[in-house]
């Protein structure tokens, strides 16, 4: 089971919605180092105490974030700060 879990609805379709989570990945991977790769319309992720998965729909977006025991505590900062990035890329397309 994630520590976090979080679906969002959209109206881009899939390309957009890809385009969205790849924008959100490309930056996580330039700030934090995170690494990630593409297993169809799944992203995978992992670096800097996190790994998970994100996937995209027509309609939908949900992510799957496991958090390394060290993160486990600032889980709720965490969740809504993913929430808040996650709906600032999907604002701009």
């Amino acid at each position: 089971m994630p520590d976090i879990e979080l679906t969002r609805s959209h109206s881009l379709g899939l390309d957009g919605g890809r385009d969205a989570v790849e924008r959100v990945a490309q930056d996580l991977e330039t700030d934090l180092g995170v690494r990630y790769e593409w297993d169809d319309n799944t992203l995978l992720f992992g670096g800097q105490g996190a790994e998970g998965e994100i996937a995209v729909d027509p309609d939908t977006i949900q992510i799957l974030i496991n958090l390394s025991g060290f993160l486990k505590p600032m889980k709720g900062r965490l969740k809504k700060e993913a929430e808040q990035y996650l709906d600032r890329y999907l604002d701009e397309t």
